[in-house]
């Protein structure tokens, strides 16, 4: 019998796909002009508390560093303020900015020595913004999280 995280962790793969920005994912053809889309965004696995990335796995359990993951891989390519930040991962219980850069620091070093070094240092912090920006040769949007949740 196939234990129900491996169901749920295998769903969330395949709606991740379906979700991307891949030429699958928006029923383009294969041909040369999309082949340089962007990379598929990391899966991350709200039941297993890990995150999936090109074959790999990083668990991260229950922690600050988890959520830290799966905010911006929600949305790559987007900066985030660090006051959503703030709000979203610490519940608005800390202040300081200085909060973002010293969690960023072990989210890094836990994807690269789970093999993740490129997902890793896809994580860019810049002018009190954070952002996972997946293309470089696409410039990062600015999200403006607080409009987006009052409409949703």
């Amino acid at each position: 019998m196939i234990p129900q995280a491996h169901i749920t962790a295998w769903g969330a793969i395949v709606q991740a796909g379906l979700d991307s920005n891949t030429a699958v994912g928006q029923g383009r053809s294969h041909d040369a002009k999309h082949r340089d889309l962007p990379p598929q965004r990391p899966l991350v696995d709200s039941s297993a508390f890990s995150v999936f990335w090109a074959g790999e796995t990083c668990p991260l359990r229950r922690t600050i560093l988890f959520h830290l993951a799966e905010r911006p891989a929600g949305q790559p390519n987007q900066y985030i303020t660090a006051d959503q930040l703030l709000r979203d991962v610490w519940d608005g219980g800390v202040k300081s900015p200085d909060t973002i850069r010293n969690a960023v620091r072990p989210l890094r070093q836990r994807l690269s020595s789970a093999g993740m070094k490129d997902l890793a240092a896809a994580i860019h912090g810049t002018g009190g913004r954070y952002g996972l920006i997946l293309d470089a040769r696409r410039p990062p949007r600015k999200l403006n999280v607080e409009v987006m949740d009052r409409e949703s």
